[in-house]
């Protein structure tokens, strides 16, 4: 059964950070992916978060991987708003309709707002161990069954999607092909995948919940952790750095700008 890690051992500054600065930058991206909507506001911050994961010798080729993931719902973001944004002048038509400049500029803010939502959490998982992310989570104030569980939720989704993939593999090699076929045909193929992929997921999830209960996840009493969490000099200023940019996003928002 294949098992995919989202987390790669590293020893760039990025892996040395803090957790929780790193989940004090997703919260800061996602807030300014959200205030603005032009993508002229928006691209810089994707090609920003580019730029950490080279320094930060991030695996780029783990979030190529990860991103390749998205180019479907980005494509049809750059294709579906243009045609509801109605807003503009009107620079071409398709199929009857008319496709506005200010509809371009917003399917393309749209665009880099999902990426920009997704490229910052997929650095977060890939330099960040589980245990670090459930201490940081708890630093934070979030409780420790919610941090456990929000923690194991994305340990286990690469592992369900390896489980899927060899399934898949193996019904491949029974001669089935799931892609074959017509609509009846696949969504019967599909089943005979999706029946597997239950069963092997509720296993996990017991052979879970039996090896958390054999380490006293139920006790009442206060714990302890391994690895404790100090803010160093450059976490400090990276904290800082992240209000100043929220800070000043929400300035610009309040002023108009970024808004189509």
């Amino acid at each position: 059964m294949q098992s995919f890690q989202l987390y790669e051992p590293g020893s760039s500054f990025l892996y040395r950070m803090d957790p929780r600065v790193k989940l004090i930058a997703v919260a800061a991206v996602f807030t300014v992916s959200v205030l603005f909507q032009d993508a002229r506001y928006l691209a810089p911050v994707f090609v920003f978060l580019l730029g950490v994961a080279v320094a930060g010798r991030v695996p780029l080729r783990r979030v190529a991987l990860l991103l390749k993931s998205l180019a479907v719902l980005v494509a049809i973001s750059m294709v579906m708003w243009p045609l509801i944004y109605r807003q503009g002048e009107v620079v071409f038509e398709v199929v009857g309709l008319g496709v506005t400049d200010a509809g371009l500029r917003y399917g393309m803010g749209m665009s880099f707002r999902i990426l920009d939502m997704v490229i910052a959490p997929i650095i977060l998982f890939l330099t960040t161990p589980q245990s670090d992310f459930v201490a940081g989570l708890r630093r934070l104030g979030l409780p420790y069954r919610a941090a456990f569980a929000l923690a194991m939720a994305f340990r286990f989704l690469p592992t369900v999607a390896g489980v899927g993939q060899t399934i898949v593999e193996a019904q491949r090699a029974r001669g089935m092909d799931p892609s074959a076929g017509g609509v009846r045909q696949r969504i019967r193929n599909h089943s005979r995948i999706l029946g597997p992929l239950v069963i092997t997921s509720l296993r996990i999830a017991q052979q879970t919940i039996l090896a958390v209960e054999a380490r006293a996840f139920s006790i009442g009493r206060p714990r302890t952790t391994f690895k404790s969490l100090t803010f160093r000099p450059v976490d400090t200023f990276a904290v800082v750095f992240l209000v100043a940019v929220v800070v000043a996003a929400a300035a610009l928002r309040l002023q108009g700008r970024g808004v189509l």
